[in-house]
């Protein structure tokens, strides 16, 4: 029997097929290799922009600092050849710090006591090579002489330069400033002569001083020191007592009204050294302490109807080498040129008086008819006496070398004196 067999033949792929694949292959491999070339090329433009970016960059730099060092070296010529202008003020300085460097070199000839004074003469200065001679500072034709003053000031040595370059300049202290400018009359609101003192009377007058901190009153100067009282235009803290001890006179804690030993004193002797506790406040900065000097604070006890006002009757005792303190009670009736101000109960003494203020304030007189009692000025001006246990602002006041120096400002609240 035959077997019958079915022979399936294989599809052949027809030649143009397989060339389409080749081609497709081939062209495959061209794209990539197309993109290959595009990428290296686009890298290497990269390369290129980054070189030519940091080469930009480099050259920027070099100018910048090109630009730099010239102005540098222009400014540094310029320092060389040219010749500095000297203010008066300047010309002072170079005195003073000459006169410092004199005295490192010859301790031996610096004041010894409290309050002595040594004079330096320019000259000595210039043969000690400390300072170049007047005329090398001054403009051409103004011709000047100097000199310094050394004073010991405690444990410190207060240096005053002295310059007197004729019409152009001359160094002023303030009290002289006061005294050559300020007009001495006999009625109305200013500057009085006062048994050789120069008070200040009236309503409004021009003695605002401005300190490190804050604005002070002139209320006098000294007959005879020519020392400058000041009183503090606002009180200094919070109110505070007088005093507040036990009083055997009235059996309970009314205090006791003996300024050396009151609580007021230890209370101005504590915001001289430290701030206010409370109210962190200074009362004076350390280059107002310079120009300082301890005084001598009147204490002496008055009457209600006592009508002297010379200030003997305060100053009949006193608590001596105080570096502040509070106003007697004389200074403030004299301020007031009511006719009819002359004793402590005079209520007219609030009128025509710069040192009123709206608050209670003490004052260092005690009432001489009672151990308890101290006199104090009210909101309105008005003098009272009150037990020592009650509260008032502090005032404090303080006294100015008479070698303090005036710098500029006419007196005014808006142009206070200013010290150098």
């Amino acid at each position: 029997m035959a077997s019958k067999f079915n022979i399936v033949k294989k599809p052949v792929p027809k030649k143009d097929e397989e060339d389409d694949e080749l081609d497709t292959e081939e062209e495959d491999e061209n794209v990539e290799e197309e993109e290959t070339e595009e990428t290296e090329d686009d890298e290497e433009q990269n390369k290129k922009k980054q070189s030519v970016a940091r080469k930009r960059m480099i050259k920027f730099m070099a100018i910048i600092m090109g630009c730099l060092l010239l102005i540098f070296l222009v400014m540094f010529l310029i320092s060389i050849f040219s010749v500095k202008e000297y203010t008066y003020e300047d010309i002072e300085q170079v005195i003073k710090e000459a006169s410092v460097a004199y005295f490192k070199d010859h301790p031996e000839s610096l004041p010894q006591s409290d309050g002595a004074i040594v004079e330096i003469g320019v000259e000595n200065l210039v043969a000690e090579e400390k300072m170049k001679d007047l005329s090398e500072y001054t403009k051409e034709g103004v011709s000047c002489t100097g000199y310094a003053l050394v004073e010991k000031v405690g444990e410190d040595y207060v240096y005053t330069p002295y310059l007197n370059c004729g019409e152009d300049f001359e160094t002023i202290e303030l009290y002289k400033k006061i005294i050559n400018t300020e007009p001495v009359i006999t009625s109305g609101y200013g500057l009085y002569n006062v048994n050789g003192n120069y008070i200040y009377r009236g309503e409004e007058v021009n003695n605002y001083v401005q300190l490190e901190q804050g604005l002070w009153r002139i209320v006098k100067i000294e007959a005879n020191t020519n020392q400058i009282v000041l009183i503090k235009e606002i009180g200094a803290g919070n109110p505070t007592a007088w005093d507040d001890r036990f009083n055997s006179e009235t059996n309970y804690a009314s205090g006791i009204n003996n300024y050396s030993a009151s609580r007021v004193k230890e209370y101005l002797e504590h915001i001289y050294k430290e701030p206010n506790e409370s109210l962190k406040e200074t009362i004076l900065g350390p280059n107002d302490k310079t120009k300082m000097v301890k005084y001598n604070v009147c204490v002496g006890k008055r009457g209600e109807n006592e009508e002297t006002n010379d200030g003997s009757i305060e100053c009949s005792q006193v608590l001596e080498q105080q570096q502040v303190g509070l106003l007697p009670i004389y200074d403030y009736i004299n301020a007031s040129v009511d006719p009819n101000c002359k004793a402590p109960n005079d209520n007219s003494c609030q009128n025509y008086n710069y040192l009123v203020e709206k608050y209670n304030w003490w004052l260092a007189t005690a009432d001489k008819a009672t151990s308890y009692k101290v006199y104090n000025v009210n909101d309105s001006g008005r003098i009272y006496a009150s037990n020592a246990i009650s509260y008032s602002f502090v005032r404090p006041v303080i006294t100015l070398n008479n070698m303090v120096l005036y710098k500029d400002g006419d007196g005014t609240k808006s142009k206070p004196y200013i010290l150098k």
